[in-house]
This record gives C-alpha cells, structure tokens and sequence, in this order.
C-alpha cells in the first residue's frame, strides 16, 4: 500500500475504507470485551472477546494477504504461531479445568516466545 499524502486520493474505495474502519472498531471493542471479562472475572466473556479477536485476527491476514505482497517467512512464522496459540488457549479452557495462568502462559509461550525463538535461531542458521 503506497502512502496516502494530503491532497492526493487512496487507491481503495469508499467501501474498502469503511470496511477496514469497521473492522478497526471491531478489534476496540473485542479488546474492551477482554478488560470488561477481566474487570468482572468472567472467564465467558473473556472466551468470546478471545474468540471475536481470533476471528477478527483471520479475517485481517486474509484482507492483508490478499492486498499486499507481504508472504515472507517471517510473517507465515508468525501467523501460524498465532493462530495456534490462539486455537490452543481456546480448545484448553474449553475441554480443560486448568487455571488461567496456565492457559495464558501457553498462550504466550506458543504465540510469542516460540515464533521469537524460531525467527532468532531457525531462519537465520536456514540461511
């Protein structure tokens, strides 16, 4: 995407830009979800601002994917990490009783300690 300079016009359309600014409120509202589950310890809401956020998170790498040509392996890294932190945070806390701790330290290790890890050590000896 080139960047948008005052007087000159975006390449997107009106609906394009109304799309993404909806879909920006989306993820402030799903972050709200999560400070109001955690502000009321609602492990319910929680999960279901978790799950607006994963879905979300899906359909912005599906809109970024397909806009601009950003597939390198650092970001397929980092993607899949994400998306299995997410997927394995939720399936836990939904078939298991551990406690939030737990799950949210699989959700960090999975989802940013592993790709950091994998990005520091596996792709630079790759090369």
């Amino acid at each position: 995407m080139t960047p948008i300079i005052p007087g000159e016009t975006s390449e997107r359309s009106h609906a394009e830009r109304a799309g993404l600014a909806i879909l920006g409120i989306a993820f402030v509202l799903a972050g709200l979800g999560l400070f109001y589950g955690l502000a009321v310890d609602s492990m319910q809401i929680f999960n279901a601002a978790l799950i607006a956020i994963f879905v979300l998170l899906a359909v912005s790498m599906g809109i970024l994917v397909r806009s601009e040509p950003i597939r390198s392996q650092e970001n397929a890294v980092i993607s899949i990490c994400v998306f299995v932190a997410m997927a394995l945070y939720l399936g836990l806390s939904i078939v298991t009783a551990l406690p939030f701790a737990v799950l949210f330290g699989v959700l960090v290790i999975v989802g940013v300690i592993v790709p950091g890890l994998v990005l520091q050590y596996g792709l630079t000896n790759a090369k």
